[in-house]
């Protein structure tokens, strides 16, 4: 029996072309950042737990670290107000200008108001509690971090192996497929390491804590920025682990 070609309509043919790499691959976020008034600078924090990060829950982040900032400056911005209160205030008895001290009194005594919830703030005994927490607290993050990148180690690893059967098998469509799924693993490790960087940040912000502590160790994380391999992941990993049980030893030392 003769067989008869039936061209099948252009829009069903492209709905049946196999998906290229491209049309599949994850769009990297971008890594949103705030200049803040003092000088300093947030960033977005990727939220690992909550699958591979993108532009949305990454600004999501930063919003959500705004506000805690501003309410910590709360106490500062009163101060620098009621320096600046004292300052016009001494400027006008400098000048000779005696009318001028019940009005700056009353200004000085109205801004000391503001100011005298903040003075009774201690620093003494609250201050090892704090940065014993605040360490437990990275190193929670940082397992995290490490679960998140063991995950994607053990996929890659099953992925290079499917990759090398396939080449064997002269599979082309199949290899470009899996390294298209390898690509997407090699994302998702580098959401997980973006997690980290804002460990590193809060550590600096940390150290002027840290120095009131007797016998408290400088922190700081190592590098670990990602060559792009499997290889050099596992080798993250091995480092991570070490600082973890670094970190918890420098808890455990300090007291409760």
């Amino acid at each position: 029996m003769a067989s008869i070609d039936i061209p099948l309509p252009e829009a069903l043919t492209k709905f049946m072309e196999v998906p290229k790499c491209i049309d599949l691959s994850l769009p990297k976020p971008n890594l949103p950042q705030l200049r803040l008034p003092t000088g300093g600078t947030i960033k977005g924090i990727a939220d690992i737990t909550k699958g591979i990060p993108s532009d949305c829950s990454m600004n999501a982040s930063l919003m959500r670290q705004i506000a805690p900032i501003m309410a910590s400056m709360e106490c500062l911005l009163k101060l620098l107000k009621f320096v600046g209160v004292l300052i016009d205030t001494f400027k006008e008895l400098s000048s000779g200008n005696v009318t001028a001290i019940p009005g700056g009194l009353a200004k000085i005594a109205e801004a000391g108001k503001e100011v005298l919830p903040c003075i009774g703030m201690a620093i003494g005994l609250t201050i090892p509690p704090f940065i014993k927490d605040l360490i437990l607290l990275i190193v929670k993050m940082l397992k995290c971090a490490l679960q998140a990148l063991k995950s994607v180690i053990k996929v890659l690893d099953g992925l290079e192996l499917e990759i090398s059967t396939a080449a064997q098998n002269g599979n082309d469509l199949l290899v470009a497929q899996l390294e298209c799924a390898k690509e997407n693993a090699m994302n998702a490790a580098d959401g997980a390491l973006q997690a980290i960087d804002p460990i590193a940040t809060v550590l600096q912000l940390a150290a002027p804590f840290f120095e009131l502590v007797p016998g408290a160790p400088a922190i700081e994380l190592p590098s670990l920025a990602s060559d792009g391999s499997i290889d050099g992941l596992k080798t993250l990993v091995e480092t991570l682990e070490e600082v973890v049980l670094v970190l918890e030893g420098i808890a455990e030392a300090l007291p409760v």
